[in-house]
Formats: structure tokens, C-alpha cells, sequence
């Protein structure tokens, strides 16, 4: 759908003058003619929307009505899309949080959202904090059927093997998922739009074709080795589903547990500890820092750094580093269902950096993301798709929470089907770099019904793995987090904007 030649019918541009004038924000006659007072109008609307606006019973079923119709919301797509109108919407509401006593520079607005939100008086530095659950949270146990299902090509549909950005005259082409350690053409053409503190990123937009997925990889940066902090814990979960697989290919992870040799602290299974990696639920000493350096010590420093190496094609990544705290378990055992050992942990400890690139977290989320499409000759060695859903579940309630926002923030909420979004974020201070880094890995898909009554296509799968690092130097670490994380939610909205316009893709 090209986004520049959205139009409203008279009928229904009437009946979107009638609703936002009864918003208050248009204050012209309904008369299906759109002239400044309608622009305006959709635009003080387009920046209204956010997924924390407080809006009367009355107000919210109007607005419901709006974004119920395709046209309305195919025209605040392209509204959101002139000039930067989200950033300064994410600033705005991040102020908005702080003054309300709802977040501060340790309890970001997005970044520490969480899945289940929280209730005022959880937070005991913001008593006043009270966010609800992510409206995703139902569709988490579905995420691991619908990243297996492929579109039926009748009553949802991919892109093909060759698409065209939308407005111009440009053609993509999608090209079979490289097979493992072969670095993909990743073209440097297309990411202009992300701003200048966007420093990394990498994206792999996916597409069906006789039931295989071929991909097509954009990026800024994608292969500079930088510090992606707590986004990198998901690789020795990885690798530790790998190697229970090898040594057991029919035994879920899911059925594991992992055991302190010393007997000191109890066993716990790998779901739960990896659920508090993803979710930050702290409690007895189980951190995810701790936790995340505990499934390191399931091999040696050289070994997932060359397993990882041999997986993305990166001979240059450095991951010998552990996340600033010792390991919750110094030399764990995995033990199966019946209490047999399945892998012992090793005493050497991680010592040194985690130097990785946008491109290895992206290839190795769309790994797991698009394992049942991919070619089995270039899948995650030895992972089986039992155990990847156990980490996808982990994922799917990652505590940053800025696809939730991004698809309230568009208008979207009504013409996604089938969500799933699982991610992985890091934050941070540098010291050595003076500078407030964010970084976020995720795969974004759900079925795309947006465009489906305007030129009557089908329904559309739209399939994306992104990794993007942000790095904010204004010399005041507080108003550096808030800032960046603003930003990240802008970023990570606009691309959703046009993944579904299709100017991206």
C-alpha cells in the first residue's frame, strides 16, 4: 500500500470529523471536505495516542471508533510519518511518567515496563508507579504455535521473492537464509531514517516462499563489535539448549533443572531461571546478572565464544565476559527429569568483554524465531524446536515493553492478528565511554490486516528481527536514560510504521 496516496472517502471522512469533533480537537463543520482543520485535527489526534492515555469511557469509545476504521488509520500512518512526531510523543510522555511519580531514571517508562505491569505501591522508590499488564500478555503461550505455522497462501499471504517499496519504483529481492558461519549481504541502504544516537543496528525481514523463509538483512553499523550488554544473556541460554539437546535431542528443556554441586541452594528449573533473565523478577538472590553468568560456567569462555563464532561468521566477536556479577551457581549441573546428569559445568571462570555485533544477535533471534522455516542444515546446531519454545516463552516477557507501545502509539491495535513478540534488552553507563547505551533485540510478526479492505489483497505476514543500540552522551546520566529511552521507543515505532506501509521492507 503506498502511503502516499492514502485517501478518505467523503463518508468517511465525515464521519472522522463527527468523532474528533466530539474529542474536541476539530472545531470545523462535518462536511467531508479536508482542509487545514481536518489536518490538524489528525494530527493533534495521530499525537495523542498512547498506550497511557487517559481518556474518559466516552472519549475511549470514540477514539475505539476511529481506529477501527482502515482509512482513519492507513491516514495516521502517513500523518505519524511526516516530519519526527514520535520522538517528541515519547518525550512528552516519558515527562508525563516522571511527574506523575510513575517512573524516574532507575524505572525507565518502557525500558522497565514489564509484562505484567505493576501496581501502585510495588515500586517502593515510585509508590505511585502503576502500570498495566501488556495487552500481549494472553497471547504469550500461543507465541512458539504461530512462529511454527507458515501462511496458507490463501487467507494470508507473504511478500514473495521479490517485492516493491511502497511509492517508488524500488525493488527488493528476498534471498535464501544463509547457511551457518556465512555472513549475509547485508545492504547499508534503506536505514537513513533511524537518527544519529541509533548508532548499530541490523535488520532481517522475512518472507515465505514454498515454505521457506528467505530473508532479506539492512543495516548501519552491522558488524561493528560493541558492548550490547544484558541483550547477550540470551546466547548461553542458547547454547545450553543446544548442548542438553545434543547429549539428549527427545528431552525438553522445559524438563530439566539445574542443581548446585555444593547442595547449597536448591534446584530450580531452567524455565524459571530463564524467565528471570528475561523478566528481571529478583528475588532471593536469584538476579539475572547472577543468573547469566551461572549458564556461561556451562563451558569454557573459548568454547561459546568459538561456538558463536562458527554460528554467525563473526571471526572477529569477542564473548569471554560475564554481566558484573558472580555466577548464581559457580559450576552448575543440568540434570534431567529423572535426576541424570546431562551437562556438568566447568570451574574456568569468564574473564574479559563481550564484544559482539548488531548482526549476531539478529541472526541468532531469527534463528530461533524462524527455526521450523529455515533449512535444517542451517538451523542452531542440534536445537530442537521443544526446547527453543521454552526460551521463546522467556522472551515473550522481556520487561522492556516497546512493541506495546509502538502498535498503540500507531493506531494499530485493531488490525494485528496472531502477535508475537519476543525480545531481549540491555542498558547501561558506560564508564570508559562517558555515555548512556540501550539496546534491544527482538523478532516482531503478526498478520497484517490493514490493507485488506483498501485494495482488496490479502491479509499479510509481516516477519522482522531487529537489534538496535542507542548511546546518549549529554553529560547527566539521568537525563541521558530517560532520553534514550524515549528514543528507543520512537525508533522501534517508526520501523513498525513502515514495515506496515511497506516502505520498509
Amino acid at each position: 500500500m503506498a502511503v502516499t496516496e492514502v485517501k478518505l472517502s467523503f463518508e468517511e471522512l465525515t464521519k472522522a470529523q463527527a468523532y474528533l469533533q466530539k474529542l474536541g480537537l476539530y472545531d470545523g463543520e462535518v462536511d467531508g471536505l479536508y482542509g487545514r482543520l481536518s489536518e490538524a485535527a489528525f494530527v493533534q489526534f495521530a499525537n495523542a495516542l498512547s498506550i497511557d492515555t487517559i481518556l474518559d469511557a466516552n472519549s475511549r469509545a470514540l477514539t475505539n471508533a476511529l481506529l477501527q476504521s482502515h482509512s482513519v488509520v492507513r491516514h495516521l500512518l502517513k500523518v505519524i510519518g511526516e516530519g519526527d512526531r514520535l520522538f517528541p510523543k515519547f518525550t512528552n510522555a516519558q515527562r508525563i511518567f516522571v511527574n506523575m511519580g510513575q517512573a524516574d531514571s532507575n524505572c525507565l517508562g518502557f525500558l522497565d515496563r514489564g509484562v505484567r505491569g505493576c501496581i501502585a505501591g510495588s515500586t517502593k522508590s515510585l509508590p505511585n508507579r502503576n502500570f498495566a499488564p501488556s495487552p500481549l500478555l494472553s497471547h504469550i503461550p500461543a507465541y512458539s504455535d504461530r512462529l511454527a505455522s507458515l501462511p496458507d497462501g490463501v487467507n494470508v499471504v507473504s511478500y514473495g521473492d521479490v517485492a516493491m517499496l511502497s511509492g517508488s519504483q524500488v525493488r527488493v529481492r528476498f534471498r535464501p537464509y544463509p547457511a551457518i558461519g556465512v555472513l549475509p549481504n547485508i545492504e547499508n541502504i534503506g536505514l537513513e531514517f533511524l537518527h544519529r544516537s541509533i548508532q548499530e543496528a541490523c535488520i532481517c525481514i522475512g518472507s515465505i516462499v514454498n515454505g521457506q523463509m528467505l530473508s532479506r538483512w539492512i543495516g548501519r553499523n552491522p558488524l561493528s563489535n560493541v558492548q550490547f550488554w544484558s541483550s547477550t544473556k540470551i546466547l548461553p541460554l542458547l547454547y545450553t539448549i543446544c548442548k542438553a539437546n545434543e547429549v539428549q535431542p527427545n528431552q525438553s528443556i522445559a524438563n530439566c533443572a539445574i542443581a548446585d554441586p555444593q547442595r547449597i541452594k536448591p534446584s530450580r528449573t531452567f524455565t524459571e531461571m530463564a524467565l528471570r533473565i528475561c523478566n528481571y523478577d529478583e528475588v532471593n538472590g536469584l538476579t539475572s546478572n547472577g543468573l547469566a553468568a551461572m549458564f556461561k560456567q556451562f563451558t569454557t569462555p573459548l568454547e561459546l565464544q568459538n561456538w558463536l563464532k562458527r554460528i554467525t561468521g563473526n571471526q572477529k566477536l569477542t564473548f569471554q565476559g560475564r554481566y558484573g556479577e558472580d555466577p548464581y551457581i559457580e559450576q552448575p549441573i543440568l540434570r534431567d527429569v529423572t535426576g541424570n546428569t546431562v551437562i556438568n559445568g566447568v570451574k574456568t571462570p569468564h574473564r574479559g568483554d563481550n564484544l559482539i555485533s548488531a548482526y549476531d544477535l539478529t541472526r541468532i533471534v531469527s534463528q530461533v524465531a524462524w527455526h521450523r522455516h529455515i533449512a535444517p542444515t542451517n538451523r542452531l546446531p542440534t536445537a530442537q524446536w521443544h526446547s527453543l519454545s521454552v526460551l521463546i516463552n522467556a522472551m515473550g516477557q522481556d520487561t522492556a515493553r516497546y512493541v506495546d507501545a509502538a502498535i498503540v502509539a500507531l493506531g494499530l491495535s485493531y488490525f494485528i492478528d496472531s502477535p508475537v513478540v519476543i525480545s531481549k534488552m540491555g542498558f547501561g553507563y558506560s564508564d570508559q565511554r562517558k555515555q548512556t547505551e540501550l539496546t534491544y533485540t527482538a523478532c516482531i510478526q503478526f498478520v497484517d490486516r490493514l490493507a485488506t479492505s483498501h485494495d482488496m489483497s490479502l491479509p499479510k505476514l509481516r516477519s522482522v528481527n531487529m537489534t538496535l543500540r542507542a548511546a546518549i552522551n549529554l553529560q547527566d546520566p539521568v537525563r541521558e536514560a530517560l532520553e534514550i529511552d524515549a528514543r528507543m521507543a520512537a525508533t522501534v515505532t517508526e520501523i513498525l510504521r513502515r514495515i506496515v506501509t511497506e516502505e520498509l521492507i
